[in-house]
This record gives structure tokens, C-alpha cells and sequence, in this order.
């Protein structure tokens, strides 16, 4: 473990002990030899879906799946399904995972629940998003990165297709190309918290843990990459998005 992960996590298991508010610190040399750089999406780099979000987010899919069954079967179907995904599976994709153990659960064909997604993430989705709040330095801290000519990866949890991850990002005005790699569910076999997800996706940037970062705010889902050597920063009120890009603007350029 490196000592900045253990100056956070020692923190963090003290906060609220102890009372410290004390803000953790980087110095611009800590970006020293760290090329690799991933990034959590919800919490992180757009603001964390509020109530209103998720409410909307929730009736409307209902709405759409309203023929599938009752909304006993359908919660029991999801709940399985999201289960599938969290927990690991041997399908070759989490996109096909999700289709095929819903179509399993629902006992609907596959075809209807694709019709279903595309319906919902085309007509319903959009206006959704509205209601998504943006981490105003998020864009300055992707600019930076680019400009220090790191390799971006958004890390976010790998159950959204690209079009859908893009919805939630302009919250923030960042879109698919600010990213080398985008972590969505046609290209990942695996989700947080799994460790393989961070092995994954360290396989597939040709990264090593010790050249790597993991910026995220959930010590349950992102805190895992740690694991492997990965050096971790969560984000709260002790480290923002703020905090991290001014100790990049303040490294030298690479």
C-alpha cells in the first residue's frame, strides 16, 4: 500500500473518531511516474444522482416493462440481474449478461427487452438527465490530464451502454472522446466492486498498478483497486476534484 492510500485511509478510519477535518494533501511531485489515470463517473466527475433522478429513473423504466409482469416480478428479475452483473458471470460481455438473465427472469425474449432499452434510453433517458448536477472542475481536471498527456480512463461501473454513460457526462460538459477507454458494459465482462474490473481494465490500457490511479468517492466500489497496487483517492469533503486538479496544474509538465 502506498503511503498516500494509507495517509487517506488511516483518515478516514479517525474522521469520525477523532473529529479531523484536516484536508488531505498532494504535492505536485505525487504525479510523478503515474501515466495511467482512471476516473470514477457518478460522484466524481458529475455530481451523485439525487432522489429526483433516481425516482424518474425508476417509474419510467416501470412504465416501459409495465407488459413484462407484475412489479413484484419485474423488482425480483432486476434485482437478479443487477446480482449477475455485481457479483461475476461467464457470459463474454455485461451487456449480454444483463439481456439474457433478464430475458431468463421475465421469461420475455431477448429481442423485446433490447426493443425495451433502446425505447427508454433514446425517449425517456435524455430528459432524465436533466436533473443530473455537474462537479464544476471536473472539465478542468480532464484538460490538464490531457495536457500532461496522460492516458484517461473512465472507469465507471460497467452496467451502461456508451450512448447512456454520454447522457450522464455532459452533466459536467465532458463527453466519450475527452477518454482513451470508457468502461461500458459491451467492452467489460466484469463491474465494481470485483477486483477483476480494475484487472480488466489494467489489461486492457496496458497499464501497471504502480503507474496507475483510481480517482472515485465510494470506498465500497473504487477502494478495491488498492488491492492490487493501484493508488487510490477518494473523493469527499477532506480531497475534491478541485483539490486534485490544482496539484496537477501545479506538476511539471510531462
Amino acid at each position: 500500500m502506498s503511503a498516500a492510500i494509507k495517509l487517506q485511509l488511516d483518515q478516514e478510519q479517525h474522521q469520525k473518531r477523532l473529529g479531523n477535518k484536516k484536508k488531505v494533501a498532494l504535492s505536485p511531485t505525487w504525479w510523478e511516474d503515474k501515466t495511467h489515470i482512471l476516473l470514477d463517473m457518478d460522484g466524481t466527475l458529475i455530481k451523485q444522482p439525487g432522489q429526483i433522478f433516481n425516482q424518474l429513473f425508476a417509474l419510467a423504466a416501470f412504465f416501459r416493462l409495465r407488459k413484462a409482469g407484475s412489479v413484484k416480478s419485474i423488482i425480483k428479475a432486476i434485482h437478479k440481474t443487477k446480482n449477475t452483473l455485481l457479483d461475476g458471470h461467464s457470459f463474454p460481455s455485461n451487456q449480454e449478461a444483463f439481456f439474457q438473465t433478464l430475458s431468463d427472469e421475465l421469461k420475455v425474449e431477448k429481442k423485446h427487452l433490447e426493443d425495451f432499452v433502446n425505447t427508454f434510453f433514446s425517449s425517456d433517458y435524455p430528459y432524465i438527465c436533466l436533473f443530473l448536477n455537474s462537479e464544476p472542475y471536473a472539465r478542468k481536471l480532464i484538460d490538464l490530464l490531457q495536457s500532461r498527456k496522460r492516458h484517461i480512463t473512465l472507469a465507471t461501473n460497467s452496467v451502461f451502454g456508451c450512448k447512456e454513460i454520454e447522457l450522464r457526462l455532459k452533466a459536467s460538459s465532458l463527453y466519450l472522446h475527452d477518454f482513451d477507454l470508457v468502461t461500458s458494459w459491451d467492452v467489460m465482462k466484469s463491474a465494481k466492486p470485483q477486483i477483476n474490473f480494475f484487472k480488466e481494465t489494467l489489461k486492457k490500457i496496458g497499464a501497471t498498478p504502480e503507474n496507475t490511479v483510481m480517482i472515485g468517492n465510494d470506498p465500497f466500489y473504487d477502494l478495491p483497486a488498492h488491492k492490487l497496487g493501484i493508488h487510490t483517492l477518494l473523493v469527499g469533503k477532506r480531497l475534491t476534484i478541485k483539490d486534485i486538479a490544482d496539484s496537477l496544474e501545479n506538476s511539471e509538465m510531462t
